[in-house]
């Protein structure tokens, strides 16, 4: 699942044209109306009489983190060894553990579509901003929107197995019942 160079370009390309549009928030503004436990999973906290969510501080702050990790990484693309942003997605990982951010493999492909659909919404020359990948041929033709969606899936698909791996060893590190001891 390694990236060509074209799709390594088109991913930077794409991202910068997406960072200018403040993704982080659509990020996460899009998990939250997919999946509204990603408000808990994140820490975002509203009162009831107060239903804006998406100008609260820890909206903001976790915006600002997405678009951030996801910055140094595509920044990072081609200019640095791809194992260097595995690193910082284990790490990641490993930040979820302690703080109890355990997402099921559901929420994990909603935060990939939601992510790839988003950085990739302007990419596309039809009118259409959501692109079902299962509609596409198995044979691809090369046009430059069909290689940054397919750029984003592996390059998000490759961010997530590692965030999932820090996760799963920070758990094996730390489980003391030998039940379930590794």
């Amino acid at each position: 699942m390694e990236l060509s160079s074209d799709e390594m370009q088109a991913v930077r390309d794409s991202w910068k044209r997406a960072k200018e549009r403040e993704i982080g928030k659509h990020i996460l503004q899009a998990l939250i109306e997919r999946k509204p436990q990603f408000k808990d999973y994140f820490g975002i906290h509203v009162d009831e009489k107060s239903d804006d969510v998406f100008s609260c501080r820890e909206f903001q702050l976790q915006s600002h983190r997405i678009q951030n990790f996801l910055d140094t990484a595509v920044s990072s693309l081609g200019f640095c060894p791809i194992g260097n942003i595995h690193q910082m997605a284990y790490r990641i990982g490993q930040i979820h553990f302690y703080r109890g951010v355990n997402f099921g493999a559901d929420n994990w492909l909603t935060f990939k579509k939601v992510t790839v659909e988003s950085v990739t919404n302007d990419c596309g020359s039809s009118g259409s901003s959501v692109i079902d990948l299962k509609s596409v041929p198995s044979i691809f033709p090369s046009n430059s929107s069909t290689v940054v969606i397919i750029g984003w899936e592996k390059f998000m698909s490759s961010v997530i197995r590692e965030m999932k791996r820090g996760f799963l060893d920070e758990a094996r590190r730390n489980c003391h019942d030998e039940e379930t001891r590794f």
